[in-house]
């Protein structure tokens, strides 16, 4: 398991509309200081979306299992979407290349973290009914993941290729922890 970092972000808040550039940059440069060149596949999480937990006992359990699914029983949201692939989590990739992150031409913020936090603010209130502000951002090396894959036969209504590039594996499941190169605790 990676190290765990702290940012303190007290501008960031989902009560008024984030500055993503702001907010966004701060954060990539901490990424950029703390993680050698490379791939990585990130995900970002919300405490609201784990109501019976608080930051850290959520960063404890993350730091034991390698990942942030630790009860069987709960659905993640867009389950159904979801459940016609065989896939531990929902993340995107970032890459580092001489110690600074490459932003994707696509992105609308110039930022990384900045991208991530445009679309908790204004997407998630589609699937959840309200913005999310990302406690803690997961940093796995991508060598240890792979790109999820449809299980046959299961429904493809829900089949999009957006979906596809964001569901991802673990190639070792006994083994999550060692994937995990990094916890940032965005405070």
């Amino acid at each position: 398991m990676g190290k765990v970092i702290e940012i303190k972000v007290p501008e960031y808040t989902v009560k008024k509309k984030p500055n993503y550039i702001k907010i966004g940059k701060k954060v990539d440069k901490l990424i950029e200081k703390n993680f050698s060149d490379g791939k990585y596949i990130v995900r970002a999480i919300g405490s609201q979306d784990h109501p019976k937990l608080s930051v850290n006992e959520l960063i404890k359990k993350i730091k034991k299992l390698g990942t942030d699914k630790y009860d069987s029983k709960r659905k993640e949201v867009c389950h159904d979407e979801f459940s016609m692939y065989n896939h531990d989590m929902h993340a995107g990739k970032i890459l580092i290349k001489n110690s600074k992150l490459v932003i994707p031409k696509s992105y609308k913020y110039k930022t990384e973290f900045g991208d991530f936090v445009y679309h908790f603010y204004e997407h998630t209130p589609i699937d959840r009914g309200y913005s999310v502000r990302i406690d803690i951002f997961l940093i796995y090396d991508a060598k240890k993941l792979e790109r999820a894959k449809k299980i046959k036969n299961k429904n493809p209504r829900w089949a999009r290729k957006q979906t596809e590039r964001c569901l991802y594996k673990f190639k070792d499941p006994k083994n999550k922890k060692e994937a995990l190169v990094g916890i940032i605790n965005i405070l």
